[in-house]
């Protein structure tokens, strides 16, 4: 495969990989529930012992997002470092 059908075929995968995060960023207000926000925040309190850990439950959903991001990027890394083997078939 040469380099200019490997570079467009890059293109249209990283346009169809960010219409596709766009579409969800902007679109996720639509799947959230209030209703389950509600009744989550009002027994937070007894589950938790006090304000700042009913806080941190709330943020765990993010930091798990966090870590799966992390853990893609060095995924990606990993392939960009190491998966190009040979160039051209020259070592």
């Amino acid at each position: 495969m040469s380099n200019q059908v490997r570079n467009l075929f890059a293109a249209v995968i990283t346009t169809i990989l960010a219409v596709t995060l766009f579409d969800a960023v902007f679109h996720i207000s639509k799947m959230i529930t209030p209703g389950v926000s509600n009744i989550y925040n009002a027994l937070g309190t007894k589950i938790a012992p006090n304000m700042v850990t009913a806080v941190i439950f709330d943020f765990r959903g993010y930091d798990t997002l966090g870590e799966s991001i992390i853990l893609l990027t060095a995924g990606l890394v990993v392939l960009l470092v190491f998966g190009r083997g040979r160039l051209g078939g020259k070592l």
